[in-house]
């Protein structure tokens, strides 16, 4: 460990000491700088046509390859470090691969089939609904723009936040071009990437991508025995096909892709643990009515002072985390695209037909208790007793499993020994998920009038089933949900010139979404499996013997989406805009068990908004500055709700209170001496739920207590985020040579929050001073983190070597919470990576 320390603090110093090195000459080639182009136009689609940056009335920060490659930017997550007021979670009650985006304090962290996104993903003008496998990494990108704000009019629904729109490199008609990377790195990480672009003949280009990328786990587990965050596979193929015939005004893209990816799942560490819940005594109460009888407190030592593997593996910031031995994250995707756009004479129509399917299965920890302390545990060793036959325990194992209980133990339980001996508790989940969806978009202009209109139709259907092992794996609740969501959307948005600097906007959408969930839910607390109860509908507490455990519900919402606003460029420097906004996220229902108070249904959460931007290149276009103000106010706020009910471990989505969000966004870019390029952003968030607006029923509904939960705060919201980078290029006769640094900093922020009766309502002071506690845990605290990169690109032949480092102070850092301090007992915190480094070498032709 220390030579690693060394090495990577050695490489942090070389490229920071190296790029003050060079840069500071640069500055003394003041006399140079009229020589300098300026910053260069950005093209954008932030509202569905191509568009300079500098003219489009939306606070959108956007990236090409090249500064995707320089500030590496690999997958969804990286783009957290480059945009002002995203950021981006994993892991949670989903798999490793599963994404939360969060703009302005909006966000949406349950993996829950049939709840959305507040941020929508959208590649080459593709909904992607499900986040479950939306970490994957990027192949072959042509851009990224991060879009802030609500973003309804013309995206549609679930892009109360904003909206994320990746672009993919398209085939290139009559060019033989192609590239191929090979990577390395510390961890074993290895990497090779090949792109070929082929003309076929004058009218038609095919463009095939693929990547194969897999990597060692990054935390040490005492108890599992091998590294946990394994890469073990990761393998994306694409192909496009373009065709444009010379005699008629046409374009014809037609794509598909496959992903492959496996990892060894989340990889947690402890971030409290309640010694009132989890030292056995009063870990024995929660399953008092079915082993208390048997075993005596004397009997259920505390495992915290008693086992070594816990101290090993939680003591330290870097813990692994591992209960269930075999934690695994499978994902594969196949998806296919067909577009055709056609210049009709004055109007040009586009075409966006789509089919994905995704199959995601994952197993993952949440209490943070070793395996061998539960395991150990007299629970588990009455069971084996009653299988044994112990005469000292016959009677009360007759009287827990009848008058066999042996073969009745086994007959229930066998299959699922190995979890009852290597998992305390946890979630294992598999979604399967196929959506389709069509876009017919028509734009053009007449006279003074840009105008944009269309249609879009979208339909999913799936599974999704999930099962959560508590006490030992002893009790499990398990549910299985199909669904079925179709949604369809009419807009129309108008650009009116004005005059030839002021330019006036309307746009309009209305969407009508209905929604359909069958779910069957059953716990099989110490029960056979055609004896386990059902736990949802009419048919709550009986056996499949006695009535089918089904409860299908539908829904139908409808909603509009709107945007007002004008700009007026007040010369070639200086764009000013100003616009007002609405827009929704869908209703849905939870496929998970949900205890009442709370339903099973949640209505769509409205957002409107008020923003106020402005837009300037100065000093020749070496000085690029955007800036805008912001003031939102959300209702019907969704939230999930984390919840050990009984023996059933749950989480689900609610509707909240009302939230009020306000803020700036600032972005810059510099140049200030030839080759030197800086860049920076800074976001300021205040974000709290309206006073009174969010209550609870804590009591029954009979007798209710209702606790104000407006205090607690907003959570995925951070006050500030913050980046910062330098970028240095010096032309050499064979080629050039470039050092860039960069720098993100998040302040901290809740992932979970509670709020229980006080003493004046019947609430006890342990709970309060326990929600305290867990609250506390919940809240990710802030880091910054700096990454390098050093790359040599040569004219002949056209190869780049780039050395590379990421999280070079190798600063511990969090990406999510689970939050279950007064159910479970524990809240853990799920790890992002450690300092990485390596090497790659590019060859293009």
């Amino acid at each position: 460990m220390k030579s690693f320390n060394t090495r990577g603090t050695l490489f942090a110093t070389t490229v920071l000491s190296m790029g003050m090195l060079f840069a500071a000459p640069a500055f003394a080639q003041a006399a140079e700088e009229d020589s300098q182009t300026g910053i260069a136009d950005i093209v954008v689609t932030a509202r569905k046509a191509s568009e300079n940056l500098q003219s489009v009335p939306v606070a959108v920060t956007a990236l090409d390859t090249e500064a995707l490659a320089s500030r590496q930017v690999f997958e969804v997550t990286d783009l957290a470090r480059t945009a002002p007021s995203l950021t981006i979670s994993t892991g949670g009650t989903g798999p490793a691969s599963i994404v939360y985006l969060a703009i302005r304090g909006q966000a949406q962290n349950s993996p829950n089939s049939l709840s959305d996104s507040s941020v929508g993903i959208y590649i080459d003008g593709v909904y992607v609904a499900r986040p479950i496998v939306g970490n994957l990494g990027f192949l072959d990108l042509a851009s990224a723009e991060v879009l802030r704000g609500p973003q309804g009019t013309l995206f549609g629904r679930n892009t109360t936040g904003g909206a994320l729109n990746l672009t993919t490199n398209q085939p290139k008609l009559g060019a033989s071009e192609g590239s191929i990377k090979l990577g390395l790195g510390n961890y074993s990480q290895r990497v090779i990437e090949g792109v070929v672009n082929v003309p076929l003949g004058e009218e038609a280009a095919a463009r095939f991508a693929g990547r194969y990328h897999e990597r060692d786990g990054y935390f040490p587990n005492a108890i599992a025995g091998y590294p946990q965050g394994s890469v073990d596979t990761d393998y994306v193929m694409r192909g496009t096909l373009r065709y444009e015939p010379s005699a008629v005004p046409l374009k014809f893209t037609i794509t598909g892709e496959y992903v492959k990816y496996k990892d060894d799942g989340n990889a947690t560490a402890v971030a409290a643990i309640n010694p009132a819940v989890l030292s056995l005594p009063s870990y024995g109460a929660f399953i008092n009515s079915e082993f208390s009888r048997f075993v005596t407190a004397a009997q259920l030592p505390s495992f915290t002072a008693a086992n070594s593997d816990w101290k090993d593996t939680f003591s330290k910031p870097r813990s692994g985390d591992s209960e269930i031995d075999t934690l695994a994250n499978k994902n594969k995707v196949k998806s296919t695209s067909a577009t055709i756009e056609w210049d009709a004479g004055g109007v040009d129509i586009k075409s966006i037909t789509a089919y994905r399917t995704s199959l995601t299965s994952d197993s993952l920890d949440l209490q943070g208790v070793p395996s061998t302390a539960v395991a150990s545990s007299p629970p588990i060793a009455f069971f084996q007793a009653c299988v044994a036959g112990v005469p000292s325990l016959l009677a009360a194992c007759q009287g827990a499993f009848g008058p066999n209980p042996g073969p009745t133990i086994l007959a229930a339980v066998s299959p699922y020994i190995p979890t009852l001996t290597n998992a305390s508790s946890g979630f294992v989940s598999t979604y399967k998920n196929k959506q389709f969806s069509q876009e017919l978009q028509l734009s053009g202009t007449t006279g003074k009038l840009d105008y944009q209109t269309g249609l879009y139709y979208f339909k999913e259907s799936g599974t999704e089933q999930s099962r959560a092992f508590v006490f030992g794996g002893i009790a499990s609740a398990r549910t299985l949900s199909g669904y079925s969501s179709q949604s369809l959307g009419a807009f129309a948005q108008l650009n009116y010139h004005a005059t030839d600097a002021l330019r006036l906007t309307a746009g309009l959408r209305y969407t009508w979404d209905k929604r359909f969930i069958d779910r069957r839910s059953t716990n099989d607390w110490r029960l056979p499996d055609d004896l386990e109860k059902c736990t949802v509908g009419a048919n709550t507490g009986k056996t499949a013997a006695q009535a089918p455990c089904t409860a299908p519900s539908n829904a139908k919402f409808d909603y509009p989406a709107w945007t007002f606003g004008a700009d007026y460029r007040v010369s070639d420097q200086l764009f000013l805009y100003v616009k007002t906004s609405g827009a929704s996220m869908s209703g849905g229902f939870n496929s998970r068990f949900v205890p009442a108070p709370f339903t099973q249904q949640f209505q769509p959460e409205k957002v409107r908004d008020a923003e106020l931007g402005f837009k300037a290149d100065l000093l020749d276009r070496r000085l690029r500055t955007n800036m805008a103000f912001f003031y939102a106010k959300q209702s019907n706020t969704q939230r999930i709700v984390n919840a050990l009910v009984g023996t059933t471990l749950t989480q689900f989505v609610t509707n909240t209170g009302k939230v009020n969000a306000k803020g700036f966004e600032f972005e810059a870019t510099a140049l200030p001496t030839k080759g030197l390029e800086l860049t920076g952003s800074l976001a300021y968030l205040d974000a709290k739920y309206v006073k009174g607006s969010r209550t609870e029923n804590q009591g029954t509904s009979a007798a209710p207590i209702f606790v104000d939960r407006s205090g607690e705060p907003v959570t995925q919201a951070p006050e500030w985020t913050a980046n910062i980078g330098a970028t240095q290029t010096f032309e050499l006769d064979f080629g050039d040579l470039s050092f860039h640094a960069d720098y993100a900093y998040v302040s901290s922020r809740a992932m979970d929050a509670a709020t229980v009766k006080s003493l004046a309502q019947g609430g006890t002071q342990a709970s309060i001073d326990a929600t305290a506690i867990g609250n506390a845990a919940s809240i990710i605290k802030g880091y910054g983190l700096l990454n390098g990169r050093i790359a040599l690109n040569l004219k002949d032949p056209n190869l780049e070597i780039a050395f590379w480092g990421r999280n070079l102070t190798d600063k511990p850092w969090f990406t999510n919470v689970f939050n279950n301090y007064t159910g479970l007992g524990a809240t853990v915190q799920f790890q992002g990576a450690p300092r990485t480094f390596g090497a790659t070498a590019t060859f293009k032709y």
